[in-house]
C-alpha cells in the first residue's frame, strides 16, 4: 500500500468518484484503491493488487469507537447496557450496507466477474465490509488521528444514525438480544464457535455454532462470520424465548 507509482487511469477515476462522495482527498491513494477492491478481483487481476481485508479490521474499530462517541453525547442518561446494545445494531452488517448504499459504495467495489454477474456488489456482508474498510483507509491516510474519519462519519452519517434509532429502524441485533435474555435469566453468556469454512477464498461460506451451555446449541451458514453468528444467535433466541413460554 505504499507504492506511489501512480494509479492506472480506470482506478484513479474510482478513487476520485469515493473521494467526491467522502468530501475527502487522499494523500495515498493506494489506501482508497485498497479499500474498495474485493479478494476477488485481486485474484482475477493481472498485477498484484492489495484488497480490503486488513483495511476492514481497522476500520471495523474505528467506526466502533465513532458510533460509541455519537452514543454517549446523544443518549448521556443510558446505561452501559443500553449503549452495547444499541451500538450493536448500528455497527452490523445490515445498517453498515445501508449506510455504504447511501453514498453509492455499491457502484464504486471491484469485484470478479462472476461477482458482478451474481450481484456480489449488492451483499450486505461485502458492503459492510467496504464501508468499514474505507474508513480504515482514511484512518491511516490521515496519520492514524481519529479526528477526520469521526469529521466525516459525523458529516456524512450522524443524523440517519440519530434518526433510525430513535425511529426504532435499526435492525434487530440478535446476538446482544440473546446475551442480554442469557445473563438474566441464566447468569451466562452465548459463545460461538466456527465450525466449518469452505469455498474459494471470494465466495467463502462459514458454519458456525451458537451454545447457550447445555441449555441450546444452534448451528448456522452465513457469507461471513458475522451473517453466521447473527442467524445462530436468532435461532437460540427464538428457541429460548419458546422454553421461557412453556
Amino acid at each position: 500500500m505504499k507504492d506511489k507509482k501512480p494509479l492506472p487511469p480506470k482506478f484513479l477515476e474510482i478513487v476520485q468518484k469515493l473521494e467526491e462522495k467522502l468530501g475527502y482527498t487522499f494523500k495515498d491513494k493506494t489506501l482508497p484503491l485498497a479499500a474498495l477492491t474485493h479478494t476477488s478481483f485481486a485474484a482475477e487481476y493481472k498485477e498484484k493488487l492489495q484488497d480490503y481485508e486488513v483495511l476492514e479490521f481497522l476500520g471495523d474499530a474505528v467506526i466502533g469507537l465513532i458510533v460509541s462517541e455519537i452514543l454517549i453525547k446523544t443518549f448521556p442518561k443510558a446505561r452501559e447496557g443500553q449503549l452495547s446494545k444499541i451500538r450493536s445494531a448500528v455497527v452490523s452488517e445490515p445498517f453498515l450496507a445501508k449506510l455504504a448504499r447511501q453514498i453509492g459504495l455499491n457502484e464504486l467495489v471491484l469485484v470478479s466477474k462472476g461477482e458482478r454477474a451474481q450481484k456480489g456488489m449488492e451483499r450486505e456482508s461485502l458492503l459492510c465490509d467496504v464501508f468499514e474498510a474505507v474508513f480504515g483507509a482514511v484512518y491511516i491516510d490521515s496519520n492514524y488521528s481519529i479526528d477526520t474519519p469521526r469529521d466525516i462519519f459525523n458529516r456524512l452519517f450522524k443524523d440517519t444514525v440519530i434518526k433510525s434509532i430513535k425511529e426504532h429502524s435499526i435492525p434487530q441485533d440478535y446476538k446482544s438480544i440473546l446475551q442480554e435474555l442469557t445473563q438474566k435469566k441464566y447468569k451466562i453468556t452465548p459463545s460461538y464457535k466456527l465450525i466449518d469454512e469452505k469455498g474459494p477464498e471470494h465466495k467463502k461460506e462459514f458454519t458456525v455454532e451458537c451454545k447457550v451451555s447445555d441449555i441450546v446449541s444452534t448451528v448456522a451458514k452465513g457469507k461471513s462470520k458475522k451473517e453466521a453468528e447473527t442467524k445462530a444467535a436468532k435461532e437460540a433466541y427464538l428457541k429460548l424465548k419458546d422454553k421461557k413460554k412453556d
